[in-house]
């Protein structure tokens, strides 16, 4: 057997007489991720939490890291466009929604919306206004979350949440999506087993938000009425799709 030292207690004894270095960065990020603990300790406990997952992504949304991730996201031109004219297009009400063609992306939004009894998040007043380029993100994520289920096929279980935050994280850079996704990661350690395995939701999250083009950057307002399916195409999706471990249908998810 090889003598291999016990380099975990070794970094124990260097640490206790170490001070711990520290940088601007550092103490920039330290108030804000520590503001999350007590909700990620919550998300550990209880990954299906929802005000714990909140209090995550609003503390984090503040941070100067998250300051760093939304300017990378306004470098992108599409999504600049969409930042500069406040974008918000007409949003049909659920029932009408659900009376558009059928396998169009309007018909199966409302559908899935009738399904999960979900309602649409009301135009913000006051947004031609708006002065804040990072509020309009916010509320146009938010906006539109429900949405990303069905376009990547992650229904609104648990997995499917957990996929959608790995999705986030590959495609919004935001420290919230991979705060949540270390909790949902930590609490395998004590839930039972899902189906599928939340890790391996994380993985193909992260995997299909790679490959699909940047859903913050569509006008989907302009293309209720185009089929669920070419707007896939459109994303470059529908390949990955088949590989996915959750059943993806091409109307209803």
């Amino acid at each position: 057997m090889l003598n291999t030292p016990n380099l975990f207690a070794e970094a124990e004894r260097t640490d206790a007489n170490t001070p711990r270095p520290t940088s601007a960065f550092a103490d920039a990020q330290k108030p804000h991720l520590e503001a999350t603990l007590p909700a990620l300790l919550e998300l550990i406990e209880q990954p299906d939490r929802l005000p714990s997952a909140l209090a995550i992504l609003n503390h984090s949304y503040a941070s100067p890291l998250a300051a760093m991730a939304r300017q990378r996201l306004r470098e992108h031109p599409e999504i600049a466009a969409l930042v500069a004219e406040r974008y918000w297009g007409h949003w049909p009400s659920v029932a009408e929604l659900a009376a558009m063609p059928t396998g169009s992306l309007g018909q199966a939004f409302g559908a899935l919306l009738q399904q999960e009894g979900l309602t649409l998040i009301p135009r913000p007043e006051g947004l031609d206004q708006l002065a804040d380029d990072d509020q309009y993100l916010q509320l146009r994520t938010r906006a539109c979350h429900d949405l990303w289920h069905l376009i990547t096929g992650f229904p609104t279980t648990l997995p499917g949440e957990v996929a959608l935050n790995g999705f986030g994280a590959r495609q919004l850079r935001q420290p919230g999506p991979v705060l949540l996704l270390a909790a949902d990661l930590l609490s395998r350690a004590h839930l039972s087993d899902t189906t599928p395995d939340l890790a391996d939701a994380v993985s193909f999250g992260l995997q299909l938000g790679g490959v699909c083009a940047p859903v913050l950057a569509q006008r989907w307002e302009e293309g209720w009425e185009r089929p669920l399916s070419e707007w896939r195409d459109r994303l470059g999706i529908s390949e990955e799709l088949r590989l996915s471990p959750f059943a993806v249908s091409p109307t209803v998810d």
